[in-house]
């Protein structure tokens, strides 16, 4: 029985040994790729918050393409389009505070992609329209692709 015992405790500590470390608060795999994803995330969020259009944009892929929720083709943003339509758009917001909070990443080998879910919570004003806060949350998928080692780039989702 000692035996029996020994084999299962032995067992046991092999198969969590091989079992991936998660990244704290989450549930999420901690590799080097999702490190890399969280990282382009988090700058994303702080460039949101920044007004930072440049950099926004330098976190696109150049296939990035967004159809910004709706039918209407007037709110669509592509690579192309990113560096003019996303100053206009910062310039009609104010105090931006985004928080971001990923639940999973979906990995597709066959296409280079990730996929983040994430739920956020965004506050901001805007005065031309409101001098009311306005805010909202949601939960969401980012799509990015892998352009390097441990280099991602958003292909939508922002």
């Amino acid at each position: 029985m000692n035996r029996t015992w020994l084999v299962s405790l032995a067992a046991a500590a092999l198969a969590s040994a091989c079992a991936p470390h998660k990244i704290a608060g989450t549930e999420i795999d901690d590799t080097d790729d999702t490190r890399a994803i969280l990282d382009v995330m988090e700058k994303y969020r702080h460039a949101m918050e920044k007004k930072d259009a440049k950099t926004v944009v330098s976190l696109l892929d150049e296939s990035f393409r967004d159809e910004g929720g709706t039918a209407s083709p007037d709110d669509d943003l592509d690579y192309e389009s990113a560096p003019t339509k996303l100053p206009a758009l910062f310039a009609s917001v104010e105090d931006i505070k985004m928080d971001m909070l990923v639940r999973k990443i979906d990995f597709n080998d066959d296409t280079k992609t990730a996929t983040a879910t994430f739920t956020y919570t965004e506050s901001f004003k805007l005065p031309r329209y409101t001098s009311k806060p306005q805010s909202e949350s949601d939960i969401k998928q980012m799509t990015l692709k892998r352009t390097g080692k441990d280099l991602w780039k958003i292909v939508s989702g922002i």
